[in-house]
């Protein structure tokens, strides 16, 4: 006879013990999933539209599906299927991340002050002259650690300098458990020559380290529901700070259709201790350490010049392209390209630097957007139409024109940026080896007559932009050739193989001769 066991009365307690454990696991590694929250966070619609799906699945669609018998644990069972419900559900998750990437834009468009201004912020000094890919090629080339690599890269302000910097991380699984990050290396973004340094300091805190240890583990556990920038490094004195832009969601709703707008959420401040303070955005502002650096989020100022596309309403942006932006980013020589915005030193602070051709195929320069880096408030410069002024990526173009003698094929014209002197708008472009081992000269292309300036050397680049560089003796001057070190290196090989043949050949030939005597 089969014995039957009775079910506990208690049987709740179990699974509610178990649900419990299970909770308290999920809000101790919540940082793991804070990239799928975050996705349904920023996109409330998506629990509309599901909670709509399962009223009408079970209200209508259920009722009218057909039949399926399905094989279970207990025996087979009918369950109701229908295809209308799950077409839905298709159709109900398509439109709304089209509606959450739309709706936020229009928003913010439509609230944010686009102040038009009538010149561009002058640049005189702290003058960016040295792009990432370089920067990059000489932090690995200065690197002498076997167990560390580089890390995300940046650029912010540091003893009154643009400087790139790249954290030393542990190099693989084991070492990003059992080590501290190491420090920084600091590249000078002010000058074209190769000026690192390495400033050493156990991060207690940091990317690259797993798992308490990791930086984003710490700030999602501090604030959780916001995205963040790439971290940047601040050196003081003996101490490192790590510094994180925050963006923070605010929710609206268009007849009860809910959407997130991303907002400047403010900073979080990490020493190398890893004590983190959250700061507001005017906390930011004030604090000594941040003082006179960038605060407002890289990704939050694109964002602001790439929702003006819809500042003429969505009909304009899909179909009439009246008065419509693009945002081209020009190709750098490394797999990861510098995109805009770019981080410019000016006479009124630092600022981003977005630049927009008109839509379509044309390639005038059209708009630039300016966004302050401390508080994001944003300046727009247009360019009249009579002025037909070349934008960036056709810059490149005119810059190849101008110097025929460079193989083209070995070398690569990146990170353009805007500057006005004398009126007129010019584009600074690097020249640089595919390999981005060095700079070979900074392209100054006159967006109005497309007149190219090619200048070596620092002071000379420095007293063109201030306006005290001669340009009549200097454009007289021969084309500059450049070369790179590695093409020396092979045509000194070819020169001393030749002679070593030619000695070869000198010497059978006076054995020859030496023969024919005999």
């Amino acid at each position: 006879m089969k014995r039957i066991i009775p079910k506990s009365k208690y049987w709740w307690i179990n699974w509610a013990a178990f649900g419990v454990i299970l909770l308290g696991l999920l809000w101790y590694f919540r940082p793991w999933f804070h990239g799928f929250v975050m996705g349904v966070y920023r996109n409330p619609l998506m629990l509309e539209l599901i909670v709509l799906w399962v009223v009408l699945h079970f209200t209508y669609f259920r009722r009218k599906g057909s039949g399926v018998v399905v094989n279970t644990l207990t025996g087979p069972k009918t369950v109701k299927f229908s295809m209308g419900s799950i077409l839905m559900l298709v159709l109900l998750l398509f439109i709304s991340p089209i509606f959450s990437n739309i709706a936020p834009q229009l928003d913010v468009v439509n609230s944010l002050h686009y102040t038009k201004i009538s010149d561009l912020p002058e640049t005189k000094n702290n003058i960016r002259l040295m792009p990432y890919e370089v920067a990059s090629r000489y932090s690995k080339d200065s690197l002498q650690l076997s167990q560390f690599r580089l890390g995300t890269e940046n650029i912010a302000n540091i003893d009154g300098k643009l400087s790139w910097m790249f954290p030393l991380v542990p190099d693989g699984s084991i070492l990003s458990l059992i080590k501290e990050n190491k420090g920084i290396v600091v590249v000078d973004a002010t000058s074209q020559a190769k000026s690192t340094k390495m400033v050493w300091k156990d991060l207690s805190v940091g990317e690259g380290m797993q798992i308490r240890d990791n930086l984003w583990w710490n700030i999602f556990k501090t604030r959780y529901f916001i995205d963040t920038d790439d971290p940047f490094y601040i050196p003081v004195g003996d101490e490192i700070y790590t510094v994180v832009s925050l963006i923070k969601y605010s929710y609206k709703q268009f007849f009860g259709l809910f959407y997130a707008v991303p907002e400047f959420g403010g900073v979080a401040l990490i020493d190398s201790a890893g004590n983190i303070e959250v700061l507001t955005p005017e906390q930011a502002q004030t604090n000594a350490v941040l003082k006179d650096n960038r605060l407002f989020p890289e990704s939050l100022a694109r964002y602001y010049g790439e929702a003006y596309v819809y500042h003429k309403g969505l009909m304009n942006k899909w179909f009439i392209h009246e008065d419509q932006i693009d945002i081209q980013d020009v190709p750098g020589t490394t797999s990861r390209r510098n995109y805009q915005p770019y981080l410019m030193d000016t006479e009124e602070g630092l600022k981003w630097f977005i630049s927009a051709e008109p839509y379509g195929q044309s390639h005038g320069i059209f708009k630039i957007f300016i966004v302050d880096a401390a508080d994001g408030e944003i300046g727009m410069y247009e360019l009249p139409i009579d002025d037909t002024l070349t934008g960036p990526i056709k810059a490149r173009d005119f810059i190849r024109q101008s110097n025929p003698v460079v193989d083209w094929n070995r070398f690569s014209i990146i990170e353009p940026l805007p500057f006005i002197m004398d009126d007129a708008l010019y584009w600074k472009v690097v020249v640089a080896p595919s390999d981005a081992a060095g700079i070979a000269y900074q392209a100054f292309v006159n967006a109005k007559t497309n007149k190219v300036t090619e200048i070596k050397d620092n002071e000379d680049i420095s007293r063109f932009i201030t306006g005290n560089l001669d340009l009549n003796s200097l454009n007289e001057s021969e084309p500059i050739i450049v070369e790179t070190v590695r093409d020396k290196r092979d045509k000194d090989a070819i020169i001393a193989d030749i002679k070593d043949k030619m000695s070869d050949v000198d010497a059978l030939l006076k054995e020859l001769e030496a023969e024919e005597s005999d």
